[in-house]
C-alpha cells in the first residue's frame, strides 16, 4: 500500500469492505531508454514501427516473461528525443510475478540480480528490432 494502514481510517475501511475480494495482478518489469538513431529511421515506418510486441510463445500469453511490449515515441513526436536520438520503453504486460519480488531488500545481492535478469529479458526482445541496443 502506498499508504500506511492508520494514517487514513476511512481508507483502511474502504479497503477492508471493498478490496477484500480482490486478487492482485502479477506485476510488470519496466526498461526505459534513451539511445543514438544512427541508422535508423526517423519516423514510423513499417521496418521500424513505432510500437511492437515480442511474444516468444502464443500458446499462453499470461506466461510470464512471454511477452514485451515496446514503444519508440521519438518516432512519432521527434521532441521526445534529443536530435539523432530515441527514446524508447519496454515492458511486460503484468506477467511478473510479484511473490519472487516482495520482500526483497532492494540493496541485496539477489535484488541486483533479479533486476540484471530482468533487465537482460527486456534487452533480448528489444534486440530483435535493434540488434546493437546495448552498444
Amino acid at each position: 500500500r502506498l499508504v500506511a494502514e492508520g494514517v487514513n481510517p476511512a481508507l483502511d475501511r474502504h479497503f477492508a469492505e471493498q478490496w477484500q475480494e480482490f486478487k492482485p495482478l502479477n506485476s510488470f518489469i519496466h526498461i526505459h531508454l534513451g539511445f543514438r538513431g544512427d541508422g535508423l529511421p526517423k519516423t514510423h515506418c513499417p521496418e521500424f514501427p513505432a510500437q511492437w510486441g515480442v511474444v516468444n510463445d502464443w500458446a499462453d500469453l499470461e506466461a510470464p516473461r512471454n511477452m514485451v511490449l515496446v514503444s519508440v515515441p521519438s518516432l512519432l513526436d521527434p521532441s521526445c528525443a534529443p536530435t539523432g536520438h530515441h527514446a524508447l520503453h519496454a515492458y511486460t504486460p503484468a506477467t511478473e510475478p510479484w511473490a519472487k519480488w516482495e520482500g526483497l531488500d532492494r540493496n541485496s545481492e539477489e535484488y541486483a540480480k533479479l533486476k540484471a535478469d530482468a533487465a537482460d529479458f527486456l534487452y533480448s526482445a528489444i534486440e530483435r528490432q535493434i540488434p546493437d541496443i546495448r552498444d
